[in-house]
């Protein structure tokens, strides 16, 4: 992968592990009022958005680096389906609350950080290993043409 890749690559992980932290941190606090509203133990609401959470982060860093590696879709798919499920689980407690109070549009704001979340799930592989694959071809092959105004240059 040629430095400029390389660069691009980790820009887009940079921006999806930004998206993941704050998608985190907005719903722990979501989360925990959730635990607390169903009267889970004190000292147990505030573990399952964590643990949710660090199980994306662990999926998410995983399927990254296979999909860099080259891994091919049928190794990808079983830990793609558990970080989707585990996305979805987020969605879920991240709108309960809002849902059970009628309060839709409360719920519909909450949801934009997990269904991101989702999104980066199923596109961040497939992206990453379009990027890598967009710099071994580039770096295999004769230069690319430049076409300015319909002529190639």
């Amino acid at each position: 992968m040629s430095a400029n890749s390389q660069t691009v690559a980790r820009f887009v992980t940079v921006t999806m592990g930004l998206v993941i932290g704050l998608t985190f941190l907005f719903g722990f606090g979501n989360v925990l009022n959730l635990a607390l509203k169903l009267q889970v133990p004190a000292f147990v609401a505030p573990l399952v958005a964590p643990a949710v959470d660090l199980t994306v982060l662990g999926l998410l860093v995983g399927t990254r680096h296979l999909a860099l590696s080259g891994a091919s879709e049928e190794v990808l798919r079983p830990a793609r389906r558990l970080l989707l499920a585990a996305s979805v689980v987020t969605l879920l407690l991240n709108v309960a609350d809002s849902v059970f109070a009628g309060q839709w549009g409360k719920a519909a704001f909450e949801s934009v950080g997990p269904l991101l979340l989702i999104g980066v799930c199923e596109a961040g592989p497939g992206l990453l290993r379009a990027l890598s694959a967009a710099s071994t071809d580039l770096g295999s092959g004769p230069p690319p043409r430049v076409f300015v105004c319909g002529t190639g240059v």
